[in-house]
């Protein structure tokens, strides 16, 4: 409890108020100017529920006069019973009856308490009378109380407070467009609890677009989609009244009209016969505002600025180089139960949609899902997703239709079309509309797949766990409490398994809800694809379907699963019929020594006559495999280098290994592929080859640029020919890269000679163009670029580099004018933090230093690492910057002066440019950075370099890879 004796002048949100320190003791004493404040949070009585913080006002020593404040706004005690609301307490006290006016001067009021923290279980509260109180009305809006100690039989009790904000503008054209027609009083069936909306501010109800206004009269707790229904406990205000305050009820299960009483709400009536509401959440419940199906009329013509109009003007551009950008994590489909209040529910028909957009989810690009998924919220009541499959670039725009689902019926919702078009760069755009009203809190869904760097068939987590096979039903275990992260194989007792493709009994698979997959696995050829997962449920066998996952069919005859978290307690289910035969296989791959001598029979001849090996090789078996077998003579330079060779030319590459070096190291040449399976070996001439490139044959190549090489990267990957569960053969992984430099320096070799020594000519102005680059450095002398993922520590400095090239560096400084970082990718986000302002470093930010700026054509600062408080673990830089003519002024600002801004600069400024670098990841106590070997550039304009690794055998079901 915080007491402020006022003195005789006290400023508070300022305003001045007079006051004395003495109590009265005489009828001459005013109490409006000789008071105590009362500032505690805790009293207020609009605050969340359940809040106890222990307080008891019996144990206050009461003396005087006091004015009640919330959080430093002028506070009155309330003159509304609320249920349950303790007010710091246990028993809320509030006045019985009405604030005196003026003229009233001091009035004796009552007391009263209400102790209902367990409602449901009786229907009847438990009221209280305390000692009565003398109140008065000040000049300039505000109340006095004689506050004396209560009665002390009552539990915990504590005087109420409430606040409401000051109107700035009349609500009557100020107001937040409410058109939910499931709100009506004809309407039942779902439960759809306002706690977990976002409200604030003044609303105007419709009702398909037609006035409709909150029931005055008991509304049974069936109707209106809810589990309380509110409505007003006294009639709507007139005119002349302006703004009043209103009690809320609410019907509690058929225990009575008005147990149930939620927070106060403010209504005024406006003119064209309509009203505004100041609505607020609900307490607990799963509570819902009312509105009556009786009062409905028709809306008069002018419309609320928030009204959604859309634009019907055809712009002559493409929408993929012209969107806006929704990224909001609480889009996502990983999001949902709303219904039960984890996270606020937002309401996308409040949203003024207006052309293309594009999703981002915490800066990765994603889009809209082509499946239905139960209980589906991503952030609001009901998740909208497309009905139909995206379009291809050729197919341009199309329309598709929009569904969202109602508990475990997915097409129950059906919102209005919306276009969508294919973009070049693996996105999509759409042409957002307002989601239909009748739809309760649509929200528009999100998904994100990311892209595998390495196939997943060979990079993947081991999963035997008996307990989830299809017969188990004996513990109940939950995949929602697994960390999921990445591919896991399936495998029953060492058996090689798979998810089962039909219905489950529920309660099976060691839990209530069994997971299987509502469709086929998928075929070699088809690479990764998305599967719908169902669960059973006493609602039949597909009682409701979880997030989708990604499944890939692998060589060997075995499928990897990318498990996520599953929406409640449910597991993944392993099919035990059909499982492979376990292998017993115990041979190892023979050295060369050990290779089966040459073979001359006739069906030798037939199968070495197929192999046409080379003059260096011959042909013989091994393993039971015929192949061509290395000449004796044949140069083996390297241990395990397999004669590989390499040619890199502009963005692709070639490499080639011997077939034989290979063969006897136990790989064939039809088991090698590089990182894309598809891409296979071409045997010519004794060797096998490989290509790829950049544009048609890509092969899973890996580009990096590290500032100063840019990198293409892949493997030749081999895997033995193993059919049993496990095996002691090798495989084979074979890295390579082909770097070329990102600068060159070109000479000229024909001679030039100048007929004129000057021509006096006046050409048209052009327009040049240069590079600027920002580059974070690991070091403080700026000579290791970070290159890959930037992961840093809290706390860690980072050094940034922002530099111009193309441009004569005796005659241009580079100036940067402002830096600063975001959580996405996007310079003109909301949330963003300075580091560089007007050329110098954010006085609220002691962690920058400037170390250069405009004196060269490289700029350098730095920073300590962090981190934004919104759930987010990038940073973005972004940095404007200018050229500035060394000639004319001193480009350099002195940070120190406190005149941060040159004058002249329109003298100085040449040219400028926003520049963008991202993200920087925070990194948990992990330091380690990953950094190629050091790369040495040749005269050349390109260089090939060539890493090989021979993995060790394999033991842990690949995870080396």
């Amino acid at each position: 409890m915080r007491f402020l004796i006022s003195l005789s002048l006290l400023l508070i949100n300022g305003e001045i108020i007079i006051g004395q320190t003495l109590d009265p003791t005489t009828s001459s004493f005013d109490p409006c100017y000789g008071y105590k404040i009362l500032d505690d949070f805790w009293r207020d009585l609009r605050q969340s529920s359940y809040q106890y913080f222990g307080q008891d006002d019996t144990l206050v020593e009461w003396s005087g006069w006091y004015r009640l404040y919330l959080n430093g706004e002028s506070a009155q005690m309330s003159e509304w019973c609320v249920s349950h609301m303790g007010c710091g307490g246990e028993t809320g006290l509030y006045l019985n009856g009405s604030h005196p006016t003026l003229e009233d001067g001091v009035v004796t009021r009552e007391v009263l308490g209400t102790y209902l923290w367990w409602w449901w279980l009786s229907s009847k509260s438990e009221s209280y009378s305390s000692t009565p109180i003398r109140v008065k009305a000040c000049p300039g809006n505000y109340y006095v109380y004689e506050i004396v100690k209560p009665n002390a039989s009552i539990p915990r009790p504590t005087y109420c407070a409430v606040a409401f904000s000051s109107i700035s503008s009349d609500p009557c054209y100020n107001y937040q467009y409410l058109d939910r027609p499931w709100r009506a009083t004809n309407e039942s069936g779902d439960f759809i609890c306002d706690e977990t909306f976002a409200w604030g501010g003044w609303y105007r109800l419709f009702y398909y677009g037609m006035n409709i206004q909150m029931s005055e009269t008991c509304v049974s707790s069936t109707s209106c989609n809810a589990g309380i229904s509110l409505s007003l406990n006294g009639p709507h205000p007139q005119i002349e009244d302006g703004v009043v305050i209103r009690e809320v009820c609410g019907e509690a299960y058929l225990k009575g009209c008005c147990l149930y009483k939620s927070k106060p709400i403010r209504v005024k009536a406006c003119p064209g016969n309509y009203y505004v509401y100041e609505l607020a959440n609900p307490i607990f419940g799963c509570s819902g505002y009312c509105t009556d199906v009786n009062t409905i009329s028709q809306a008069v013509s002018t419309e609320s600025p928030d009204i959604i109009t859309g634009s019907s003007i055809t712009l002559n551009y493409d929408p993929c180089n012209n969107y806006n950008v929704l990224d909001h994590h609480m889009r996502s489909t990983l999001l949902h139960w709303h219904m039960f209040g984890f996270g606020s529910a937002l309401d996308d028909i409040l949203a003024e949609w207006d052309g293309w957009y594009r999703f981002f989810t915490n800066g990765l690009s994603t889009e809209i899902p082509e499946w239905c998924v139960s209980f589906m919220s991503c952030g609001g009541f009901s998740g909208l997703w497309l009905g139909g499959s995206h379009p291809q670039l050729e197919d341009g725009v199309v329309t598709r239709e929009i569904y969202g689902s109602r508990y475990d019926q997915c097409n129950y919702y059906r919102s209005d079309p919306i276009q969508v078009k294919a973009c070049p760069g693996n996105y999509f755009v759409y042409k957002f509309t307002r989601p239909t009203v009748s739809i309760p809190g649509p929200r528009y869904c999100t998904v994100s797949f990311t892209t595998p760097s390495v196939d997943p068939c060979y990079t993947y987590t081991s999963l035997d766990e008996p307990w989830r096979a299809t017969d188990y039903s004996s513990i109940v275990m939950c995949d929602y409490n697994v960390e999921w992260n990445g591919w896991y194989r399936l495998f029953y007792n060492g058996q090689n398994a798979q998810m089962p493709e039909s219905c489950v009994n529920q309660g099976m698979c060691g839990t209530y809800s069994p997971l299987w997959l509502n469709d086929t696995h998928p075929e070699l050829e088809d690479g990764v694809i998305i599967r719908q997962v169902c669960a059973s449920t006493w609602s039949g066998c597909c009682g409701y379907t979880s997030h989708p996952i990604r499944v890939k069919a692998c060589p060997g005859n075995y499928y990897v699963y990318e498990f996520v978290k599953p929406m409640f307690c449910s597991v993944y289910c392993v099919d035990i019929t059909g499982l492979n035969e376990t292998s017993t296989t115990t041979e190892t791959i023979p050295t060369i020594d050990s290779i089966t001598p040459r073979i001359t029979n006739n069906d030798l001849e037939d199968c070495c006559s197929e192999l046409n090996c080379s003059e260096d090789e011959w042909c013989g078996k091994k393993n039971g495999v015929y192949g061509c077998m290395c000449n004796d003579n044949l140069p083996r330079p390297q241990p395990n280098s397999f004669g590989f060779s390499e040619t890199c030319e502009r963005s692709s590459g070639s490499m080639s290994v011997s077939r034989c070096q290979l063969f006897e190291a136990g790989f064939p040449a039809d088991v090698l592929h590089l990182n894309d399976p598809s891409c296979k070996g071409t045997v010519r001439n004794g060797r096998v080859e490989f290509h790829f490139d950049n544009d048609e044959h890509i092969c899973g190549t890996n580009l990096v640029a590290n500032g100063t090489h840019i990198i293409y990267s892949n493997f030749i990957l081999g895997t033995p020919r193993s059919e049993g569960l496990i095996s002691r053969e090798k495989i084979l992984k074979l890295s390579f890269s082909c770097v070329y430099p990102q600068t060159q320096s070109l000479s000229m070799n024909v001679e030039i000679n100048p007929l004129e020594t000057i021509v006096h000519k006046i050409l048209p102005s052009g327009e040049g163009r240069y590079q600027v680059r920002m580059t974070p450095y690991e070091d403080d002398e700026f000579t290791r670029p970070f290159t890959g993922r930037v992961d840093a520590e809290l706390e860690q400095k980072m050094n940034v580099e922002v530099r111009v090239e193309g441009v004569d560096s005796r005659q241009f400084a580079l100036v940067m004018d402002t830096c600063w970082a975001t959580p996405v990718n996007d310079p003109d986000y909301s949330l963003r933090w300075d580091l560089i302002v007007t050329e110098c470093p954010n006085p609220n930010d002691d962690s920058v230093e400037l170390l250069q700026n405009g004196v060269s054509t490289s700029s350098r600062f730095s920073f300590r690492m962090f981190i934004f408080t919104e759930n987010s673990t990038k940073l973005y830089l972004h940095c404007a910057v200018h050229l500035c003519l060394l000639s004319s002024t001193r480009c350099s600002t002195d940070c120190n002066s406190g005149h941060h801004w040159r004058e002249h600069r329109s003298l100085d400024f040449h040219d400028s440019a926003s520049i963008s670098m991202g993200p920087l990841m925070w990194s948990e106590g992990n330091t380690d950075k990953w950094v190629p070997e050091q790369v040495k550039v040749s005269e050349a304009s390109c260089l090939c370099a060539s890493l090989m690794l021979l993995l060790v055998p394999l033991m842990s079901v690949l995870t080396l890879i």
